[in-house]
């Protein structure tokens, strides 16, 4: 099925919380002896940050996982200490887990990667970004790679040894980012020729799209930040049908007028068709027309799934499926989030969440990417000046992109919400990585 089909599916089962306490038993197997302090500090849980990395294929390629700073900055005094350890053990199980999908950026110090047990947590296919590589020993480094993880370090004076497998690169958020960026991984690649690079904190999906073709592994950074904004391209003419047919929807229309509007495009109807008799909507007689698939679906789901096609009309750009992925994930959790505080209508926080990116996406303003849509007030005042009430949803997913999960709690709380923010970040990833992963998504 496509990931459009499984959009009525059945729901993954929300991620088990992953605790320190069951990673790091005390005198366990993991050999690391901890406080009781510690012990009793270990056991919040550590749903950690996710921030999405777009790979060469334009996919979302990796996920770097950091621990959530109301525990990160308790960490600070004592950075290597037992109760790191214990965190940073639990983070590496849930990084494990994550990792089966997608590669995994965690960052840790030379000296905690060292201490007794943590090895044994770092699963395959997680990328370990050290503090101070020099001081991790080469039986180490290499006991690393044994796993199937990756050694890495942060940008820096260029050295020959000791030989990492990446090498984490920060932007700085200003207009030479890109070519400061390019002059590092040249300087590099004369001193490790195989080294991969990776970009954290580009300003602009212009940018992370530009380093990647550059020859960049992974790239990450503002995402709905674009420069396309300026040119004034005007909509497509798929965008504009899909348009048409949601404000049908919103102008409360016949379902007749719907279905005769959907009949002439073929691929949409076909797409329709094939969505309602997919195995998910679980129909005991198969739809044969595209007015028996309109009444199937319902007006609500109709429109999130016309809201979720208009992703697919975009026109393709490097970066394109991630884009895709990271809006379904926003407007999953937006979705979540109203559903949790009693919302009447929380389909309309997941459109809400879907146009949040729908202007790099579609690679024109704003402005006129929604102009077609008969969006109720809130969500236009949301999405053209962050006012009234639905900015807050905004506001949030601008949070979790910087990293900053405590303001993204906080917004939460304030809305009334109920749930942590992190665990239902983790459940709206894994919804989207599981409609992205069909073997026929849009392109």
């Amino acid at each position: 099925m496509s990931w459009l089909q499984r959009l009525l599916g059945k729901e993954p089962a929300p991620p088990r919380p992953t605790r320190a306490a069951r990673a790091a038993p005390a005198g366990g197997a993991a050999g690391v002896v901890v406080s009781a302090a510690a012990q009793r500090a270990a056991t919040e849980p550590v749903a950690g940050l996710r921030r999405a990395l777009v790979g060469r294929d334009g996919q979302i390629g990796a996920f770097e996982l950091l621990l959530p700073e109301r525990i990160a900055h308790r960490l600070r005094e004592r950075p290597d200490g037992a109760a790191a350890a214990a965190h940073h053990m639990a983070l590496l199980a849930a990084a494990g887990t994550l990792a089966q999908r997608r590669p995994v950026l965690v960052h840790l110090s030379a000296t905690l990667l060292a201490r007794e047990g943590l090895l044994a947590q770092v699963a395959p296919n997680v990328w370990v970004c050290v503090d101070s590589p020099s001081e991790v020993a080469p039986s180490l480094a290499a006991a690393l790679r044994e796993r199937g993880a990756r050694l890495g370090a942060h940008d820096g004076l260029p050295a020959a040894r000791p030989e990492l497998d990446f090498v984490l690169c920060q932007g700085q958020g200003s207009a030479g980012t890109v070519e400061t960026l390019l002059l590092a991984a040249e300087r590099w690649r004369e001193k490790q020729p195989r080294i991969a690079m990776v970009a954290l904190g580009l300003p602009q999906i212009e940018d992370i799209e530009r380093l990647l073709g550059a020859g960049f592994t992974l790239a990450g950074g503002a995402m709905a930040r674009s420069s396309a904004v300026l040119t004034g391209r005007p909509l497509g003419a798929a965008a504009h049908r899909i348009c048409e047919l949601l404000n049908h929807l919103a102008l409360d229309r016949d379902t007749a007028l719907i279905a005769d509007a959907v009949r002439p495009d073929v691929a949409l109807a076909y797409r329709l068709l094939r969505y309602a008799n997919s195995p998910s909507i679980g129909l005991k007689q198969g739809v044969q027309t595209v007015e028996q698939a309109v009444l199937v679906l319902g007006r609500a789901e109709l429109y999130r799934w016309l809201s979720v096609s208009l992703l697919a009309a975009a026109d393709s750009r490097q970066a394109g499926r991630a884009l895709q992925e990271a809006a379904l994930a926003r407007g999953r959790l937006l979705e979540l989030l109203a559903r949790g505080r009693g919302d009447e209508h929380p389909a309309a926080h997941f459109t809400l969440g879907l146009l949040s990116l729908i202007s790099p996406l579609l690679q024109v303003p704003l402005a006129v990417a929604i102009e077609p849509l008969r969006l109720g007030e809130d969500a236009r005042a949301a999405l053209l000046d962050r006012s009234g009430p639905w900015a807050l949803g905004l506001e949030l997913l601008d949070a979790l992109d910087a990293g900053d999960a405590a303001r993204a709690q906080a917004l939460v709380d304030a809305q009334g919400s109920a749930g942590d923010v992190l665990a239902l970040q983790e459940q709206a990833w894994t919804w989207a990585a599981g409609l992205s992963a069909a073997p026929n998504p849009p392109r």
